[in-house]
């Protein structure tokens, strides 16, 4: 398997001081020309899954990628995870003393949110999307407590045993026409990615030279019996310069 890491679209939290950050932003005009970039780079790979998160910057991301990739050939699936989320969760606050939880985006609107994108193209039978069975009518974070660095890294560890269970190529895959080396996209959030990479490349690679995760950056990483093995790191090819951003902090 190939794994595409890719962070989302600048967002306007990212755009803004701490005390002025929301539960759950859109994505900038700016961002919107960075996953418009994105999603023409990703139009030129046989992508088999595209998994986001289900906060509406990771959605919104997606939804270049697909308007770049409706015709019939492309038509992978979509999946969206309830354990890809940010740092914390879902919450209002900007410190711990003011943390509360919020609900996030319940079922039927992102049934919704993948329904309008589709009803652009009329004339292509639109991908099939699965949610995760956690992801509840009143929000995929319901309100909860914010989650704790311990949790984040340990949901991180299950995330990245998920995609080795559910993506490793088993015996008979090629006879059932199942092509070997699926390649598979995340879009997904800095901290959680740079977490992800942390488990993965353990002992092999140090976090802190990782550094700042640039909005719609893509790392690039090969999954076999012997381990993964990283094949790029936050490549923004696909961005003219000034569109670059998020390389500045670390901050998600």
């Amino acid at each position: 398997m190939q794994l595409l890491l890719v962070r989302h679209a600048e967002s306007e939290n990212n755009a803004k001081p701490v005390h002025n950050r929301v539960c759950d932003p859109s994505i900038t005009a700016r961002g919107r020309l960075q996953a418009d970039c994105l999603g023409k780079w990703i139009s030129g790979l046989a992508i088999d899954q595209l998994i986001t998160s289900p906060f509406l910057r990771t959605l919104e991301t997606t939804r270049s990628i697909l308007q770049h990739a409706h015709t019939a050939p492309r038509r992978y699936p979509i999946s969206v995870w309830h354990d890809v989320f940010e740092n914390g969760g879902c919450y209002h606050g900007h410190h711990e003393k003011n943390f509360t939880g919020a609900d996030g985006l319940g079922k039927t609107a992102i049934h919704t949110f993948f329904r309008d994108i589709a009803a652009q193209f009329p004339d292509h039978e639109p991908p099939p999307v699965t949610l995760d069975s956690e992801i509840e009518e009143s929000g995929w974070w319901s309100g909860r407590d914010r989650e704790s660095p311990e949790e984040m890294s340990e949901r991180s560890r299950g995330v990245v045993e998920r995609f080795e269970r559910t993506f490793t190529q088993r015996p008979g895959d090629e006879m059932l026409g199942t092509r070997a080396g699926r390649v598979v996209v995340l879009v997904a959030h800095a901290d959680f990615l740079r977490e992800m990479l942390s488990h993965m490349l353990f002992g092999r690679v140090a976090v802190d030279s990782i550094g700042p995760i640039p909005n719609t950056s893509v790392t690039s990483l090969q999954w076999s019996t012997t381990g993964w093995k990283l094949t790029s790191l936050n490549s923004v090819t696909h961005l003219p310069p000034r569109l670059v951003t998020g390389h500045e902090t670390m901050l998600s």
